[in-house]
């Protein structure tokens, strides 16, 4: 049986660079919990891919 590799949790300050976007945004996802997480202890980590997907799945469609 094949074992996963585990997926590298990112912190709130590389999902940031990541998105490009503010600190008060990403709290007012996760306040909406618009973004999945987990926590640890206190401190939130995000799947990247899973937050990708998330947000992608929100998207407005394109008008033509």
């Amino acid at each position: 049986m094949e074992q996963e590799t585990p997926t590298k949790l990112a912190t709130l300050k590389e999902l940031m660079d990541y998105l490009q976007v503010s600190e008060n945004t990403i709290r007012t996802l996760l306040a909406k919990k618009e973004i999945p997480f987990v926590t640890v202890g206190s401190l939130y980590r995000f799947d990247l891919e899973e937050v990708r997907n998330s947000l992608n799945a929100k998207k407005a469609p394109r008008s033509q």
